[in-house]
Order: C-alpha cells, then sequence, then structure tokens
C-alpha cells in the first residue's frame, strides 16, 4: 500500500473511532428523534473506523458492545 494512502488512512482512523459509540442503540436516541440519526452515523462510522484500524494493524481499544434491554 502507498506509504501516503496509509498514512491518511491511519489519520481518519485516530479522527473518527469513538470507542464509547460503538455500543450506541437506537434506545440510546428513544424520544430524541433529532438524536437518533446523527447516533446512528457516528457509531457506524465508528465501527468502520475500527474495522479499518484492525485492518492496518492500529493498537486500539476494544469497542462497546451495545446492551439491549
Amino acid at each position: 500500500m502507498e506509504n501516503n494512502i496509509k498514512k491518511k488512512l491511519e489519520k481518519w482512523v485516530k479522527e473518527n473511532y469513538k470507542q464509547y459509540a460503538t455500543g450506541w442503540t437506537a434506545e440510546r436516541s428513544a424520544g430524541n428523534c433529532d438524536d437518533c440519526f446523527d447516533d446512528g452515523y457516528t457509531s457506524g462510522q465508528s465501527w468502520a473506523a475500527y474495522e479499518i484500524g484492525c485492518i492496518l494493524g492500529i493498537e486500539l481499544e476494544e469497542p462497546d458492545e451495545p446492551e439491549y434491554e
């Protein structure tokens, strides 16, 4: 992989992986529909960053698993 691309991907992962957001569920946003889209987007982006980070071999905190009631 071209070194410049790898550096850009690593930067993207570090900017977009929010470990705490990987455990967010629809229940977290229940009753606040304005927040629902943003929460889902942030959670999905964090999971994508985690997966890409793993492929690149970046040390990241383990993601939170969703807790369903």
